[in-house]
Order: C-alpha cells, then sequence, then structure tokens
C-alpha cells in the first residue's frame, strides 16, 4: 500500500476480549518487564501505524472529512468514545462500551509497527501507572517497535464520568508518563506532547478543553501527520502555508509549535455537525451537535449531581470557587455564582439559570424552564 492512506473504523467486539479479566491483571507487571535490547525511535517509512484514541481524538471521525488531513503513512483509526486504557470502559456518546486501548490491542495484533495511543481522560490518577505499564507490556509482546504517547490537556473543565478524571489527574497522569520514560525502561515510548502543542490554542477545543471543535480536528490531523513525519525521518507531507514548500525532513512540532493558520491549509468549515456510528450495529448518523457540555435544569442551592459538579468545575477553573467539585450546591457555590453573575454583568442572583449557564459555556437546550 505503500504511503497511501488506510483508515479502518473498527468494529466494537464483545466475547474476544473477555480474557481482559482478572488474569489481565496479573501478567500486566510481567510483560511491562520486558524491556526491548535497542531503542526504536526512527523507523524506514511506510511504518504501518494504529491510532487508538478516546472521545477526544475521535472527533477526526467525527468531524466530516478531518481525518483526510492525515497523510504520508499507512493508518488505522480506532476511535473510541469513553475508552480507558487497561480498565473496563464507560458507556460513550455512540451508545456502546468500547474495548480498552489493552482489549484492542489484542484485536489488532502484530499487523503494525507503530501504537499511538491519544487515551487517558477516562483514567484515573490510581491506575494510571499500571495502565501504562500494561498496554506498553502488551504491545511489545505483539511486536510493536515504536509506541507514540500523547499527553493530556490539563488546564482544562472536563470531569470524565463518574468524575474518575478530572484535571488534577491530567497533570498527575502527564507526570507518569515523564517519569516512566525518564526511567530509561521505556526507550520504545516517544511522547506526542498534543498538551503542550495546544497550550495556547483554546480556540480549537469546546469549553470543556479536551473536545476538539471542527478546527481543532483538522490541527490534530495535521500533527499527526507531522509527527509521524518527524519521526520516519520524512519529509513533511504538507507545508506550514498554502504557497509554501514542506520542510525536508520535517521538523518536530512540539519543537516548532502549532502551525500559525491551519484554516489557510484545509477546508475545515463550520462547527455545529457531528457525525456518529451510533450503537453495536453501528448506524451512521449525523447529528446538529458540538460537544459542549448539557445541562438538563437550572442550578440553585441545595441542589447536587453530576451537573452541579461540572458546574463547579467550570466555576474552579476560572478562579470563582476554592477547592473542588462535590456536586452539592452550597453556600460558597451559590457566592462564587454570583459574582461571576456580576462580571458578566447578569443580575447577581446567585441562581446558575439559563442565562448564567450560556455565559458559562455550557449547552442549555435542553432546559425547559419552570419544568
Amino acid at each position: 500500500m505503500g504511503l497511501g492512506r488506510r483508515v479502518w473504523f473498527v468494529l466494537a467486539l464483545t466475547g474476544a476480549f473477555a480474557l481482559a479479566g482478572s488474569a489481565l491483571a496479573a501478567t500486566q507487571i510481567d510483560e511491562s518487564a520486558r524491556i526491548p535490547t535497542r531503542q526504536a525511535i526512527r523507523l524506514d517509512p511506510p511504518a504501518p501505524v494504529v491510532v487508538i484514541g478516546d472521545s477526544a481524538i475521535s472527533a477526526l471521525r467525527w468531524v466530516p472529512r478531518a481525518a483526510s488531513a492525515v497523510v504520508g503513512f499507512e493508518y488505522t483509526l480506532d476511535l473510541e468514545s469513553c475508552r480507558r486504557l487497561f480498565n473496563t470502559s464507560c458507556r460513550g456518546r455512540e451508545g456502546r462500551v468500547p474495548p480498552s486501548v489493552y482489549e484492542a490491542l489484542g484485536f489488532h495484533g502484530s499487523k503494525y509497527d507503530t501504537l499511538v495511543v491519544a487515551t487517558g481522560y477516562n483514567d484515573g490518577a490510581s491506575s494510571f501507572g499500571a495502565s501504562f505499564d500494561a498496554v506498553v507490556g502488551r504491545a511489545r509482546i505483539l511486536g510493536y517497535t515504536r509506541i507514540v504517547w500523547w499527553t493530556l490537556r490539563s488546564d482544562v473543565d472536563y470531569v470524565s464520568p463518574g468524575f474518575v478524571g478530572n484535571h488534577d489527574a491530567f497533570a498527575l497522569n502527564n507526570r507518569v508518563i515523564s517519569d516512566r520514560l525518564a526511567s530509561g525502561k521505556f526507550p520504545d515510548v516517544v511522547l506526542a506532547d498534543w498538551g503542550g502543542y495546544t497550550t495556547d490554542k483554546p480556540e480549537w477545543f469546546v469549553t470543556d478543553g479536551v473536545h476538539y471543535r471542527a478546527l481543532g480536528a483538522w490541527a490534530a490531523s495535521d500533527y499527526l501527520t507531522r509527527k509521524m513525519a518527524f519521526l520516519d525521518g520524512r519529509p513533511c507531507p504538507v507545508p506550514t502555508t498554502p504557497d509554501g514548500v514542506p520542510d525536508d525532513p520535517c521538523p518536530d512540532p512540539d519543537a516548532t509549535g502549532p502551525v500559525a493558520d491551519i484554516e489557510a491549509l484545509y477546508p475545515i468549515g463550520a462547527d455545529g455537525v457531528l457525525c456518529y456510528e451510533v450503537g453495536v450495529e453501528r448506524r451512521f448518523e449525523c447529528r446538529d451537535e458540538t460537544h459542549v457540555i448539557q445541562l438538563a435544569r437550572e442550578l440553585a442551592l441545595g441542589m447536587s449531581g453530576d451537573d452541579v459538579g461540572a458546574l463547579q468545575t467550570r466555576l474552579v477553573r476560572l478562579d470563582l470557587l476554592d477547592g473542588s467539585a462535590t456536586g452539592w450546591f452550597g453556600s460558597l457555590t451559590r457566592r462564587s455564582v454570583t459574582g461571576f453573575q456580576r462580571s458578566a454583568s447578569l443580575s447577581p442572583t446567585g441562581v446558575a439559570d439559563i442565562a448564567t449557564l450560556d455565559a458559562l459555556g455550557f449547552d442549555t437546550s435542553a432546559i425547559v424552564v419552570g419544568s
């Protein structure tokens, strides 16, 4: 297939992943101890690549045509909402529980040279290190010679389902990756510093700071293209400006920083439509949606729930609320809401009504006033 493009949207599997139970937990340490004897940083093209990701990078699949910017190498995109590294995944927005990265590796087998792991926003800090070891260990057994690990964005509002992960956990998990690599035991693992690369690009993301807008999806495809060209020692498949000449060899995008004008390079289009593969039957369906956190009610003193936790997380990230999200709307939360309302020239009622939630960047389309 040469340097041609190959994209497979991998079917969710059941049954075949039954081995991911207690037997795996017992073997993950032994697997991660299988240290290769040589460092594999650069490979001669083509280097078949599988990208296993969660709902953040799934925008490459959801945003129409965004994956067309991934060029220059042979690859498979296995991207699923609510995916975890080793532990059982959660139910995603497409109505199914995807296999973990560890399980997905069992399905893909030894067909690839390079594994790109763009998963971690649904993993807590307590299990992240062991999950990292398990994934790397299994990839080594399957013969992968290079593992490219995307760092997480941590200055964000996103809280994973069940409050498993948040901005604090994402920062800790990035540190775990850095510490693992600094140990010298993982010469086959290469960082793709997506977190650092996008630090000054909040406009690429929706208000939770993790999930991509259309612009971010195309930018992520461009980043993946350049990162793989750099690692392979190839010329960049695309220039940095429409009339420019591609760099040869391609520099590390982590060193150069983001392309100045992604919109000039690609036909990005407007936000508003995401195309999913719904249910285990993977029914194709496009929706008018932007992946902004949706709340279904106005919030006030005495209420509790995940929606209150989402509100509190947003207030914490805006430095309007001390502490962490508790899911309980108490007097401190009311005071913080009042402070935000004053700063936004809204009526300082202390109630997170539609106008206040809109101003905070939430999707309020599901709220029915008076219900």
